[in-house]
């Protein structure tokens, strides 16, 4: 019974020198504690041009992916509707995927260039850490460096890839049947 009673006043008195000791530090600041920055990261990609590059890139895509389509258009002509249909859908289905792709590859180069500039603008200006604005439940505005990350964003080159090239699925055409010789 003893025992019991010793390890929940352990595990209280535990809790509450972690509580207070969270709680003492929050609002301290000692000569080698770092400095920690917020930014609005839908604002940068936005203000700074990223978005509008990315569109451009996925509009140029969507074009390439359209263009394959109309090349698979015309060769269904040449097919009988079963084989054709079957072929479209595969064809579709394709198109489909490359599209994600595509779309989640542009995703990711924007967001990469916006974590490798906030990291050189860390560096740059000895800060501790770069936090997501729109995580963080309060901040104050003073600590936002939103419009600093657009405008050194404005000057960055961002290269999204190459074009999908995609080839329509063309089933293999079933070889005639020559007669066979007479002995």
């Amino acid at each position: 019974m003893q025992s019991v009673i010793h390890r929940r006043i352990t595990r209280t008195l535990a809790l509450v020198i972690l509580a207070g000791g969270l709680l003492s530090g929050c609002d301290s600041k000692t000569v080698g504690e770092k400095e920690v920055k917020f930014v609005n990261i839908e604002q940068v990609v936005n203000e700074s041009g990223l978005a509008a590059k990315q569109k451009t890139h996925l509009e140029a895509v969507y074009k390439s992916l359209q263009g394959t389509a109309k090349q698979a258009e015309e060769l269904y002509k040449t097919m009988t509707p079963e084989k054709a249909a079957q072929v479209r859908q595969a064809d579709t289905k394709a198109l489909n995927a490359q599209w994600q792709v595509q779309m989640q590859a542009a995703r990711q180069v924007v967001a990469d260039q916006v974590k490798k500039t906030a990291e050189q603008y860390r560096i740059a200006h000895k800060i501790g850490a770069i936090l997501p604005a729109q995580t963080t439940v309060s901040y104050s505005k003073d600590l936002d460096i939103s419009a600093d990350l657009a405008a050194q964003l404005k000057t960055e080159k961002v290269t999204f890839g190459e074009m999908p090239t995609l080839t329509t699925k063309v089933p293999a055409q079933p070889a005639a049947k020559k007669p066979e010789a007479k002995k």
